[in-house]
């Protein structure tokens, strides 16, 4: 009788993807513009400007990672709640109802930083505390509370989730369960638990520390240098080098992370996209040297 239920997630991947591809395609291109060549000097405007579409860029596609891993899962034991590194293994017999939002009089406050088409934030409701949300649809929320803790959610169909877990509720729990309460916090502490996941996700962070002095102390110390196409340009163009060190390692810590985090992967394929990471960052760093010698 497990029971999987989705959030509706295509209009709010069309906003995200929509709103990050362009911005990130835009920094790119900033970026490019901004770094000058041979005989234009660097424009410092497109640079800022560069940098702040890539942070853009890069919230929109955290908030892809939560909207696609967000599911709801319905046992006769407990309910599962997943959205990007967070996770709630609430018993079933802790849960004292789970209505849908439509049905009460007056509507729920929502968070106080919205987007459309997606709600993931704590709010302090008056007369219910702190309200966990982890939803994308305010037509389909259902509200859940489970002793002080209330959450509010949004499957596909909010009345049909409710009548589920009435039916469930009311068949007992069929094992007693703990609760499970896991964020990025707790993901850190098992990382760090573990030896060699926590010596990998170390040289990560090494690794990119090491592209950011080099590519800095190159390009404030040198004029030009010889870019891959054997043109010399001018040496802040190597902050490309940098954007793609940072977003892989992005990328890798965030996908080997979740992957740990859920148990979806055997350990050694974590470990080998973490690898990837620290083996690019150094990559990009030696490229970046040998850029600079070309020019000397």
């Amino acid at each position: 009788m497990d029971q999987t239920y989705q959030p509706p997630r295509t209009q709010s991947l069309i906003f995200n993807l929509g709103l990050g591809f362009p911005a990130l395609a835009a920094s790119l291109v900033l970026l490019l513009l901004g770094s000058g060549n041979t005989v234009r000097d660097p424009n410092l405007l497109f640079l800022v400007l560069a940098a702040l579409l890539l942070f853009i860029a890069i919230f929109f596609a955290y908030r892809v990672f939560l909207v696609l891993t967000t599911r709801y899962l319905l046992t006769r034991s407990n309910l599962d709640l997943r959205w990007g590194f967070q996770r709630e293994i609430i018993p079933l017999d802790r849960i004292e109802w789970a209505h849908p939002v439509s049905d009460f009089d007056s509507p729920l406050p929502l968070p106080g930083f919205l987007l459309p088409f997606q709600y993931y934030d704590t709010r302090r409701i008056r007369g219910l505390g702190e309200v966990e949300f982890a939803a994308t649809d305010r037509q389909n929320m259902v509200l859940i509370q489970a002793g002080d803790r209330h959450f509010v959610i949004s499957p596909l169909a909010a009345h049909a989730f409710a009548e589920e877990f009435a039916c469930l509720s009311n068949l007992g729990a069929a094992e007693p369960t703990e609760p499970v309460s896991q964020n990025a916090r707790s993901l850190l502490r098992e990382i760090f638990q573990d030896g060699m996941a926590k010596k990998l996700f170390i040289a990560g962070v090494i690794g990119l520390v090491v592209l950011v002095i080099v590519i800095v102390t190159l390009s404030a110390t040198r004029l030009t240098v010889t870019w891959i196409t054997l043109e010399l340009v001018p040496s802040n163009r190597l902050l490309l080098l940098l954007l793609v060190g940072a977003l892989d390692w992005l990328v890798n810590t965030f996908l080997g992370g979740y992957f740990f985090l859920r148990g979806l992967l055997e350990k050694r394929w974590i470990f080998l996209i973490w690898s990837w990471s620290v083996l690019m960052s150094l990559t990009l760093a030696l490229a970046a040297v040998f850029m600079s010698l070309g020019s000397a």
